[in-house]
């Protein structure tokens, strides 16, 4: 009789999961799930970047087709480095309110340079996107395109 109570005595002890390992076991669950809840911030805040940088791609290369079609007098499209466009050709400033529609922090400078029978542009955008916490980080991008 002793053998079987001391076994049933070790059974009840052993048996089931104590408070602590309940609580270990959600500590480590909590953590994985907080790194996989960062990594969905990041992923989303990193795919709006990309579309951003798409816009300015399509943007500058719209720009760069419409110089092609306008390629007999290519100096409307030359603009310096600033936000608005005030004294820009109708066209140049029509390109650049649809790029501000798109990519509000937008700044672009147009440089068109004519010699003969060539003629080249060098289409520079900059603006601001999310970076990691609240940082803005500054982005270019610049198209050299051959126009003629």
């Amino acid at each position: 009789m002793r053998i079987a109570t001391a076994y049933t005595q070790s059974a009840r002890r052993e048996s089931g999961f104590t408070m602590i390992e309940i609580l270990v076991a959600m500590i480590i669950l909590a953590i994985g799930l907080l790194g996989v809840a960062g990594m969905q911030a990041w992923s989303l805040k990193q795919g709006g970047n990309s579309g951003i940088r798409s816009l300015v791609t399509m943007h500058a290369y719209d720009l760069s087709e419409r110089m092609r079609a306008e390629s007999d007098d290519l100096t409307v499209f030359e603009k310096t480095s600033s936000a608005t466009c005030e004294d820009c050709h109708p066209k140049l400033s029509a390109w650049q309110t649809r790029l501000l529609e798109d990519v509000p922090t937008a700044v672009t400078a147009v440089d068109v340079t004519t010699n003969a029978n060539l003629a080249f542009a060098e289409i520079t955008v900059d603006w601001t996107e999310r970076g990691m916490g609240n940082d803005a980080l500054a982005q270019s991008y610049t198209l050299y395109v051959r126009l003629r």
